[in-house]
């Protein structure tokens, strides 16, 4: 969520289960003024809360010239360091799903995950990592596989760089209803032509990214209207606390993750 506009999206996120206090929306806005202004970002957006025994992180994105491959995550659990999110290693990634134990709050701490799949006698049965790779690593994931946006928010140039669109002005009533009208924030994963054969109002320059109705398996979104079927929001029950929110026929959207970084397995499962 821009953090600039924190206090007007307060009311769309109290609403639906999640909650941002006026006291954390004012540390936020403070804290995060100052990392734009010391990196020279062109935005920066609140992208949510993981809880931890001894103090929560606070993840924070900054986004520079491309929308999609210049995004910077940072963490903090006071409010007035801000670290720098290391890449996510494949190795890691796989780690972070298999931990069951909550985070600490210790980047530093290292921790040990047991991997089942494996033979006894296997030396990668058992592995470490740092806290600060397992928060990494949970964030590609839950970036990967839940982090979104609605049609036309993010527009491609014709350089080809991505940016989010200055001109955007929402979804209608009739497009917010379907899953097709959102979309993942990450470097499409499918053929440039899927979305080309299942639209017949397609554009490359708003339908380059993969529409969640796509995702496997079905049902695994939860899309709801709300407040008189003015405001759309949309969950994955893969990682409960993910809520993404659009105001229909407005600009005004966020994507916000409280919760403690565990996906849910089970969801092939359960539907």
């Amino acid at each position: 969520m821009n953090v600039h506009k924190l206090w007007e999206y307060k009311e769309y996120v109290n609403v639906n289960g999640m909650m941002l206090s006026s006291e954390l929306i004012s540390l936020l806005q403070n804290s995060l003024t100052l990392l734009q202004v010391e990196n020279h970002f062109l935005h920066v957006q609140y992208w949510g809360q993981l809880y931890a025994v001894d103090a929560d992180y606070h993840i924070a994105v900054g986004i520079n010239n491309d929308a999609i491959n210049d995004r910077k995550y940072f963490y903090t659990t006071d409010f007035k360091f801000w670290g720098l999110l290391p890449k996510a290693k494949k190795k890691y990634k796989h780690l972070s799903l298999l931990a069951t134990y909550p985070f600490r709050g210790d980047p530093a701490l290292k921790i040990k995950v047991l991997d089942e799949s494996l033979e006894d006698n296997n030396p990668d049965r058992c592995q470490q990592m740092k806290e600060e790779s397992r928060l990494a690593a949970t964030i590609s994931n839950i970036c990967d596989e839940a982090e979104i946006c609605a049609r036309g928010q993010l527009l491609k140039k014709p350089d080809g760089t991505t940016v989010i669109n200055p001109n955007y002005y929402g979804l209608t009533a009739a497009e917010a209803k379907h899953l097709k009208s959102y979309q993942h924030i990450r470097i499409p994963q499918h053929r440039w032509n899927s979305n080309l054969l299942t639209r017949p109002d397609y554009n490359y320059s708003v339908d380059f990214l993969d529409s969640v109705d796509q995702d496997i398996p079905n049902g695994c979104w939860n899309l709801s209207l709300e407040q008189n079927g003015s405001v759309a929001y949309l969950k994955s029950l893969y990682w409960p606390g993910m809520m993404y929110f659009h105001k229909i026929r407005t600009p005004e959207a966020g994507f916000l993750y409280v919760g403690n970084g565990r996906k849910n397995l089970d969801v092939p499962f359960l539907l």
